[in-house]
């Protein structure tokens, strides 16, 4: 099925949603954040004053030794520390009696000495003097010592510090606002699939069988809605035509054993075998019910596992670097790394073995066995108390993902049809993009607010609401194993694929070197190069965040460009090179810009070639596919990349200490670029006839 089929509908009750929860809430959060900053100016004020008192106090007691004021030590020492605990102050000094400026931190002397010197000393009041100097506001205390005054304490705060604070909070709202919007999509495409168009495509391939003839199945719908009841009257109509044939059997049985002519009796077995011809009846009297499996049913259970698991992303390599690290032989920037890799590297062993798994137990079961490590490592995950601890139950966490996922991808594969290939495993990328965009951005804000530990017991809940969704979604049987298959799988029998040069071509060149961009670059070298800048969670997740925005745009038409031109080869190879420049593009240029810029370049270079990528492995692999199974190959093609996550974050770390972070990214995008290059030059050749196996097959 299309998950498009609904578009109209769905866009009608987005758009409702939007117009119901956009207006009023901005509304509210903009009324309320302006009577927040009213309230919050005296605060500011009443706060700069009792860290100024406090100030005069310690600075009087040195001065009451005899010690004179400019002769005092550990000063900027003194004014570090007290402006690293109170972000809003911006700067701290001392003048004497003459206003010139004696101690200064926070701050350039140019910019205030002037001031000082016009207004000299400060009348003896211990409530200070509060003046605006620029950009700034400044509240002057008196310092006493033995002979009367002897200076000032000087604490300046940014006239603008609340409103860019405010602004930055109003942001997060609208951040969290558009992810909650994205989550309403996410549930109301599934409302409307799995509630409305879903039952009615049922009751609609029910309505064109009968045309052809065939009444022997009915529209397995048991909703207890209009579409239900609907469903029900239709069945009952159905049942009515099938005992109407049945009657009419009977009557012309009746007329063949019972009537006197021979003639007649021929005649009406004539009838009979005419209407035995025309239309088909299940034997039994009883149709059996059509329950179509789609590729939506796993969507909205795959996004919340999904988002549970993207809610670290923005700040895993804070997180580890907050942690204590225990191993000697190993540099801190690669015990950084480690958990990333750790993590990268249960998913790779996870996708190989869940494969095989997959195929013998179906999808089903396989996601809610990978449920229970995704659990408990986020978990363990929020309470580790070191990086290897960490490390560990990453690991634990990334082979939980990877059956979850590969269970998925098989299930979505399987239900989708050969010339909607691309676009049903574009569900599967729209699903875990979407995901991740929410997680992403929500996961940033959720650390700054709550810290780095409760943010991944948030994570395990989501968990289990997904498991318990998909239970409900999907039946005991929803993905039949595919025995032959299954019984077929032997590790010696599956590496005879890398004798097809075509699938070798796509891992080595195209699906290791971008997620050696994915993880090296955007998930290990973003957040650190973001933090080391001076940005906050919030701003570091909303800048990570175009990554899954850009490329859930771009994989929207890419996977519907591929479907209708083919040109899934050209797609994969232009991702790969566009991506290697982006990264390139967010070293050789300074500031935030052209690193968001690099983030959204990679965004869109994976968004192209993601979707494409998975649906060409059928095309060069049909025989393999054949033989092992489409999910175990999938599976394979999953693993044999995740070599380039694990590889990513230590190339990064090991770069790092030598080039620097600018060097390191240089070093990355380079290789990416390489190797995407040499993909982009074999890719001709990917249509030039059969791959080596089916040609000794055909021999």
């Amino acid at each position: 099925m299309r998950l498009d089929s609904s578009r109209s509908l769905l866009v009608r009750l987005l758009m409702l949603a939007v117009l119901v929860l956009v207006p009023p809430m901005g509304f509210a959060s903009f009324m309320a954040l302006d009577r927040f900053e009213q309230g919050m100016n005296p605060e500011l004020d009443r706060k700069a004053a009792a860290v100024g008192r406090d100030l005069v106090v310690q600075v009087e007691r040195a001065v009451a030794y005899g010690i004179p004021l400019d002769k005092l030590v550990g000063v900027d020492e003194f004014f570090a520390q007290v402006l690293s605990g109170n972000p809003e102050i911006r700067y701290l000094g001392i003048t004497g009696t003459d206003g010139g400026i004696l101690f200064l931190r926070g701050a350039l002397s140019g910019q205030l000495a002037d001031h000082y010197r016009q207004q000299m000393a400060v009348p003896a009041n211990v409530e200070g003097k509060t003046t605006r100097i620029g950009d700034f506001v400044d509240l002057a205390l008196p310092l006493k010592g033995r002979s009367g005054l002897v200076g000032s304490v000087h604490v300046g705060f940014d006239q603008g510090y609340i409103s860019s604070r405010l602004f930055s909070i109003f942001y997060d709202i609208a951040v969290v606002l558009g992810a909650s919007l994205i989550v309403a999509f996410e549930i109301l495409l599934f409302v409307v699939v799995f509630n409305v168009s879903g039952p009615m495509k049922l009751v609609a391939e029910v309505i064109d069988q009968g045309r052809k003839g065939d009444f022997t199945r009915l529209p397995g719908i048991r909703a207890d809605d209009e579409v239900g009841h609907f469903a029900r009257v239709f069945n009952a109509t159905m049942r009515q035509v099938d005992n109407a044939y049945r009657g009419l059997m009977a009557y012309i049985d009746e007329v063949r054993t019972g009537h006197f002519d021979r003639s007649v009796a021929e005649k009406a077995g004539e009838i009979a075998d005419r209407v035995k011809f025309l239309f088909r009846f299940d034997p039994s009297g009883t149709p059996r019910f059509l329950r179509e499996k789609l590729s939506s049913d796993v969507r909205l259970p795959l996004f919340l596992f999904v988002f549970a698991e993207e809610i670290s992303r923005s700040f895993m390599p804070l997180y580890a670097q907050s942690l204590p690290q225990r191993l000697a032989w190993l540099t801190p920037e690669v015990m950084i790394a480690l958990p990333i890799a750790v993590f990268m590297t249960g998913i790779a062993l996870g996708s190989l073995w869940g494969g095989a798994v997959t195929e013998r137990l179906g999808s089903r079961r396989v996601f809610q066995i990978g449920l229970l490590p995704a659990v408990l490592g986020c978990l363990m995950s929020g309470l580790s108390q070191s990086v290897i601890e960490l490390s560990l139950w990453r690991g634990i966490t990334g082979l939980g993902y990877a059956l979850v996922t590969v269970a998925c991808q098989g299930y979505i594969s399987k239900t989708s049809s050969d010339s909607r290939h691309v676009t049903g495993l574009g569900s599967y990328v729209g699903a875990v993009l979407s995901a991740a965009l929410c997680g992403t951005v929500l996961g940033g804000v959720m650390a700054d607010r709550i810290g780095f530990a409760p943010t991944f017991f948030v994570s395990a809940g989501l968990v289990v609401v997904s498991g318990i969704l998909l239970g409900y979604l999907l039946e005991k049987a929803a993905s039949a194993p595919d025995a032959a298959a299954a019984e077929s799988v032997a590790p010696r029998g599956l590496s005879r694929i890398f004798l097809n040069w075509r699938f070798t071509v796509l891992v080595v060149f195209a699906a290791i070197p971008a997620k050696i961009a994915l993880t090296g670059f955007f998930f290990f070298l973003v957040p650190l190069v973001l933090w080391d800048s001076g940005h906050q969670l919030p701003e570091i997740a909303r800048i990570m965040v175009l990554y899954p925005l850009v490329m859930l745009v771009v994989s929207y038409f890419a996977t519907r460009f591929a479907d209708q031109w083919g040109w899934r080869v050209g797609q994969i190879a232009v991702g790969g090179v566009l991506g290697g420049v982006g990264i390139l593009l967010a070293a050789l240029f300074d500031g935030t810009l052209p690193l968001a810029a690099g983030v959204m370049l990679l965004g869109a270079a994976h968004g192209m070639s993601a979707a494409p990528q998975l649906a060409l492995v059928p095309d060069i692999c049909w025989v393999e596919c054949h033989h092992f199974g489409r999910t175990q190959v999938l599976a394979l093609l999953r693993t044999l990349e995740r070599v380039g996550s694990v590889i990513g974050p230590v190339l990064a770390a090991v770069f790092w200490p030598m080039w620097g972070t600018e060097g390191a990214i240089v070093a990355i995008g380079s290789a990416v670029l390489g190797m995407a290059a040499v993909f982009a030059l074999l890719a001709g050749r990917y249509g030039d006839g059969p791959h080596l196996e089916s040609e000794e097959d055909a021999a």
